[in-house]
């Protein structure tokens, strides 16, 4: 059940940042949710987001919008 809960969590959090994120709408709206679910597969598993890219990316201030 604690590995249940926890997978809940984590489509309850990609649920929400879909709904409400402006890129996120795009590729929805570009791919379908199984194009969006193959999208983060992808990025969690591939090695196309390098170490310093982000790095570099996380070091720069950035804001999150929700729309």
């Amino acid at each position: 059940m604690k590995g249940y809960h926890i997978l809940m969590r984590i489509g309850h959090m990609l649920n929400v940042l879909a709904r409400y994120s402006e890129k996120l709408t795009k590729i929805v709206k570009d791919t379908g949710v199984r194009g969006l679910i193959r999208f983060f597969r992808e990025t969690i598993a591939s090695p196309w987001l390098d170490y310093p890219w982000q790095k570099e990316r996380l070091a720069a201030p950035f804001q999150l919008r929700l729309v």
